[in-house]
């Protein structure tokens, strides 16, 4: 289950910690900080800037130096690869260089999905969680809630994204065999509990985002940059043959951020609009 306990929390909120989570509030256009099972990630444009693990008594700090390669100015990651990771104030010390390399590196190898997503969090208070793995059964995109209602959502940016491994027909039957087994259920929403509980205590989610009905959910497949012409998804929901749970599909623009429900179509009804 994704939580942190009492101590955790009040190191974020008034201990060796709380830069961090004043550095989160100060730049929510920018930053997100996620709840993980005992440690937390700081992510920035849709890459980790900073993990934190608890270790009983003391954490552990943790950075990944590549971001200072392959971005035509490495001479800082000999700098940043040596830091302490016992140590918060190398961390603290080297928080504005560590976006100003994942900035720079992000703009050399950019990555539109993640950071779409990294968008859509910032953009939707009512998201409780992305990258959610359950076991070795799948890992969900994003996690929100909507009228008291669990929402388990996919994200595809690109046309190109439909088909292939990570089709919608797998994700589609993936998500569905979560929801249909109690203990991997039962799991996801005991966290996404967990989670607003932790937000709330953090000053990171309105008290208006409420705790989940644990009977009512739905499937929610967004796409983002997506050619309405294409058949590809046609073709992918026609491979969907078993149909236990409704799904509904909400297509946005590149530079649409939010989720308006209220343009939501059925998934399986193809011959609908769907812009």
């Amino acid at each position: 289950m994704r939580s942190i306990n009492d101590r955790f929390i009040r190191d974020l909120l008034e201990g060796d910690l709380s830069f961090f989570l004043q550095q989160v509030k100060n730049r929510k256009n920018e930053l997100t900080l996620e709840i993980r099972k005992n440690y937390i990630n700081i992510y920035f444009r849709g890459g980790n800037l900073l993990r934190i693990i608890q270790n009983k008594a003391s954490y552990t700090f943790e950075f990944n130096a590549r971001y200072c390669l392959n971005k035509g100015d490495d001479h800082n990651y000999e700098q940043i690869s040596k830091l302490n990771p016992k140590s918060v104030d190398d961390y603290i010390k080297t928080f504005d260089l560590r976006i100003r390399e994942m900035e720079k590196w992000l703009d050399v190898n950019h990555k539109a999905e993640r950071e779409y997503q990294h968008q859509l969090l910032i953009h939707n208070p009512s998201i409780i969680d992305i990258e959610y793995q359950i076991k070795r059964v799948m890992r969900l995109d994003m996690l929100m809630i909507r009228d008291r209602r669990l929402v388990l959502v996919e994200n595809k940016y690109g046309t190109g994204a439909i088909s292939g491994k990570a089709s919608l027909a797998k994700h589609y039957n993936d998500i569905c065999s979560v929801l249909q087994t109690e203990e991997l259920r039962t799991e996801v929403y005991d966290s996404v509990d967990a989670i607003i509980g932790c937000k709330k205590r953090l000053g990171l989610m309105s008290e208006a985002v409420h705790i989940p009905d644990r009977n009512s959910f739905e499937i929610l497949f967004l796409f983002a940059d997506f050619n309405s012409k294409s058949l590809k998804l046609k073709n992918e929901i026609e491979q969907i043959k078993n149909r236990p749970i409704p799904a509904n599909i909400i297509i946005n623009s590149a530079d649409d951020y939010i989720l308006n429900f209220d343009r939501a179509k059925n998934f399986f009804k193809t011959e609908q609009k769907i812009m």
